[in-house]
């Protein structure tokens, strides 16, 4: 047996469907699932750690449609535009294995959860980090919400007869444990009634900007910064109360013009809209300006 812990991977995840003997699934309803799947690993992602920015690509598809491997990679939002190339990095493989068992496995199988790592290699200090990440992000709104649509895009294949999610290993690499078809009904109790109140979060970022629209009158007004070689600019409303009182004082007047390098903390308010986190209206704000220092 090849230990997880030991796999030299790529940066990979497989979601799996088992089917009936000798029967492919259909391929519209495994996409479809897999679809789910993919965004529900981002929102996972973002909910665990929400200082990088995530992708996840498509890698290959097993003939049948049974086995979906997927590619999941994170950047820091500024690292962007000077490494499109290779700035994207690979996520460990705890956090990974702990976000796709997050979409995949119910909030209530923790029986279930253990038995997943149970033989993989890990250290008991991998498996608590593991289990945290997986009780950080199971139980939030948006990876609900995936694993709920996944979970009812799947029932319409009836010889799909489990799904399962891990680390793949080898070319004929299956899960451990799937979860079966009897439990992907609503009345089965795998998934919570949701409100139709928009879920919202904060994320906190340190952004290196360019200061493209100083506001030395009425300063607690959204101000324009720039990242450099990203195109375009976005708003902030100054809320850094130390820097307000400089303005006040007019210490730092002359110091303050266009085009000048600056380092900021941020709060980026989102809601998330159909499908994906949406930056609400005035949702950007800078909480502390690093640089200029202001004494």
């Amino acid at each position: 047996m090849v230990d997880i812990a030991e796999f030299a991977d790529a940066g990979e995840l497989s979601l799996y469907f088992d089917t009936k003997p000798g029967q492919l699934a259909d391929l519209e309803v495994v996409a479809a699932a897999a679809i789910q799947w993919a965004q529900g690993l981002k929102a996972a992602a973002s909910i665990a750690d929400p200082t990088w920015e995530y992708r996840v690509s498509l890698v290959a598809a097993k003939p049948g449609s049974s086995n979906w491997i997927a590619k999941i990679e994170r950047s820091k939002a500024n690292d962007l535009a000077q490494q499109v190339v290779d700035g994207w990095k690979k996520v460990p493989v705890i956090f990974r294995l702990a976000i796709g068992l997050a979409v995949v496995v119910p909030t209530s199988a923790i029986p279930t959860l253990n038995y997943y790592m149970g033989n993989d290699g890990f250290s008991e200090t991998q498996k608590r980090e593991l289990i945290e990440i997986f009780e950080k992000t199971s139980k939030t709104d948006a990876v609900k919400m995936h694993r709920q649509q996944m979970y009812k895009e799947a029932p319409r294949d009836r010889k799909i007869t489990g799904i399962g999610t891990g680390v793949p290993t080898s070319d004929d690499w299956r899960p451990a444990v799937t979860i079966p078809s009897d439990q992907f009904a609503e009345a089965d109790g795998l998934f919570d009634v949701r409100d139709d109140k928009p879920m919202a979060r904060t994320i906190p970022q340190i952004l290196d900007v360019v200061l493209v629209t100083p506001r030395l009158e009425n300063a607690p007004k959204a101000w324009t910064f720039r990242q450099e070689g990203i195109p375009g600019t976005f708003n902030a409303v100054m809320k850094d109360k130390k820097f307000l009182a400089a303005l006040e004082r007019s210490e730092i007047h002359e110091t303050l013009r266009a085009n000048i390098p600056m380092r900021v903390r941020l709060q980026i308010k989102q809601k998330y809209i159909d499908g994906e986190w949406k930056v609400i209206s005035r949702g950007r704000s800078v909480v502390e300006v690093l640089s200029p220092r202001v004494d």
